[in-house]
């Protein structure tokens, strides 16, 4: 009775927090949107995408390799000393991509904030391994609801009262840094051995041994946002701001693709290890369908009402944007059948594999992008997406079918 209500606390929690901190974003926007106006919408947008995706260096594979070290061969002080290099070399990486792209001052100090808060977020999971390791997934998503509704809420009083939007992106790596502070650290420190000790082999073994996933997921999330260095590079921030407005609908997929395929995990490896693979296929078609349906679901809202909500929402003109917004979900209605396919191949242990198609992926989307960004400005957009995530989908499949066949 004692362990059920445990996973129950543990699922309910995490499904709260994890939530909390996907749509942290979208509240952002919003807020900016309103107070600051247009550009400046599109100017946090560019910096925070670019933050996430330094943010994967300061996280490297994640939890991933922490919580399946389930003989403790790499020790938790070990995961610790790992992030905090990481965490470095990400604001190292930070100040140097500044400099490169000759940023003015105003968008370098919303970037360096940004990246500051990710890089502090990222240490910070460190310590949620700790956690979730023992079992304890629930203070995870309790730190998670804590920093999304603190962090929401300071930016938007900042933003409101001194309508500064530097000040609003320096609140929130203060907001990260007091709760690990103050929660975070003092209940993983419960669960750490004291007697531990830092071996350097094993933090380059970290290293070693998560180099794919972590490749797979930085490449991921380029592929996901390239258009967005092509708009950055040939439009304006005015057009940046508003497919920022746009795009956020459209990424409920993949998060609806995750929570539906997560209960299924165990299913899969289970009848991956019996060999039961037409079950596994069962399983894959079932996730299918459901993606399928709440994808078109999805499409149909977003046809009636999407483009006056969103307008509703963030107080600017979208007329004209309604065919967009349909066709960005239906991009995104395959990338999340593609992460259906990757679900199969991780269980093969086709690690490798999925690197090769995202960078195959993603050197077609930065030429794509682009080309048809530059030629065709803004009607280039729609085109690069659809044709992206379709190549991206077709390799995935391929190589799970090559598998099933193959078994």
């Amino acid at each position: 009775m004692i362990k059920d209500k445990t996973i129950f606390r543990n699922f309910i929690w995490n499904t709260i927090g994890s939530t909390f901190a996907s749509f942290n974003s979208l509240f952002f926007l919003i807020i900016i949107t309103r107070i600051n106006g247009l550009e400046n919408a599109g100017i946090f947008s560019i910096c925070v995408t670019t933050a996430f995706l330094l943010y994967i260096f300061a996280i490297y594979s994640g939890r991933t390799c922490h919580i399946t070290d389930i003989e403790n061969k790499i020790k938790d002080k070990d995961y610790i000393v790992s992030r905090i290099f990481n965490c470095i070399f990400m604001m190292i990486v930070t100040l140097l991509y500044i400099i490169i792209n000759n940023y003015d001052t105003y968008q370098s100090k919303i970037l360096f904030f940004l990246c500051l808060w990710k890089a502090q977020e990222a240490f910070g999971d460190v310590f949620y391994g700790i956690l979730q390791k023992r079992g304890k997934l629930y203070i995870v998503g309790q730190s998670l609801v804590l920093k999304s509704i603190l962090g929401i809420v300071l930016f938007g009083l900042i933003d409101y009262f001194t309508n500064n939007l530097i000040l609003s992106c320096s609140i929130l790596p203060i907001v990260s840094i007091g709760i690990l502070i103050l929660f975070d650290y003092p209940k993983a420190n419960k669960e750490m051995i004291k007697e531990e000790k830092v071996t350097m082999k094993n933090v380059l073994l970290i290293y070693k041994k998560e180099f794919f996933l972590f490749a797979s997921a930085f490449l991921t999330m380029y592929l996901l946002n390239a258009p967005k260095y092509a708009i950055e590079n040939y439009l304006t921030n005015e057009i940046q701001g508003i497919y920022a407005i746009i795009l956020m609908p459209a990424s409920i997929l993949p998060l609806f693709a995750q929570f539906v395929s997560a209960p299924m995990m165990n299913d899969l490896t289970k009848y991956y290890k019996q060999k039961e693979y037409s079950k596994m296929k069962q399983i894959e078609y079932k996730l299918g369908g459901y993606i399928l349906s709440f994808g078109f679901f999805a499409m149909f809202l977003a046809y009636i009402i999407g483009i006056p909500i969103l307008k509703l929402i963030y107080k600017i003109d979208l007329s004209g944007y309604n065919l967009t917004l349909v066709l960005i979900i239906f991009a995104y209605i395959i990338y999340a059948l593609g992460y259906i396919k990757t679900l199969i191949l991780t269980i093969y242990r086709k690690i490798k594999e999925q690197f090769i198609i995202y960078l195959v992926s993603s050197i077609f989307m930065y030429i794509l992008s682009n080309v048809l960004i530059k030629r065709f400005g803004e009607k280039g957009i729609i085109p690069t997406y659809l044709t992206i995530m379709s190549i991206s989908y077709i390799m995935f499949n391929i190589c799970t079918r090559y598998k099933y066949k193959k078994n």
